[in-house]
């Protein structure tokens, strides 16, 4: 190999040896089999707990589309003269949830899928609940429920499942907060 070739083979190596002390191998590895958890920024951590039909079922790591959206409708319409475009909410639309953790999760999850794989829709489609917790409490955060749920995809990436999970509702439940003071006791100005 001539010399002018070694220095950038040399230079691109010790990035990704740094890169790899910097981030951790745990990845590369597949991890330890512990929950990732998800910091919100602030230095906390969060874990999420998948209930199906009151039963806890697996605890993820993260956790994506718990939310909703709207086409937007556009159309125009002339005002004094001038052509105005108006935007209006159009049909509204589910997002799939999306979880994922390190290893695979509880087996219930697992027939949870088989039930669609197999055709038996009375099995297959669940109500269920997202519940997210502070990772060093046992004190749920927040809370959605979802309507007739059913498995889109299990996978298992190297060491990390990934769940989806598509529903016909979703609704953020309120959780009791210890600095919330009950409606019946609070001040009206």
């Amino acid at each position: 190999m001539k010399r002018h070739y070694l220095w950038p083979l040399v230079v691109l190596c010790s990035a990704a040896l740094a890169s790899l002390a910097l981030l951790g191998t745990s990845r590369l590895q597949g991890g330890t089999g512990e929950i990732e958890l998800l910091s919100a920024g602030s230095g906390d951590y969060f874990f999420f707990r998948l209930e199906l039909v009151g039963q806890d079922v697996g605890d993820y790591g993260e956790c994506f589309g718990l939310g909703s959206s709207n086409e937007i409708k556009e159309d125009t319409t002339q005002m004094g003269g001038l052509i105005v475009r108006q935007k209006t909410p159009g049909v509204l639309e589910w997002h799939n949830i999306t979880l994922k953790r390190n290893g695979p999760s509880d087996v219930r999850v697992a027939s949870w899928r088989k039930a669609l794989e197999t055709g038996d829709l009375k099995a297959a489609i669940r109500n269920g609940a997202i519940v997210m917790y502070k990772a060093a409490s046992s004190e749920p955060v927040a809370r959605w429920e979802f309507r007739n749920g059913w498995v889109a995809s299990l996978r298992l990436d190297g060491a990390v499942e990934e769940l989806t999970i598509v529903h016909e509702g979703l609704e953020r439940m309120g959780v009791p907060s210890p600095t919330t003071i009950p409606a019946s006791r609070s001040r009206t100005s």
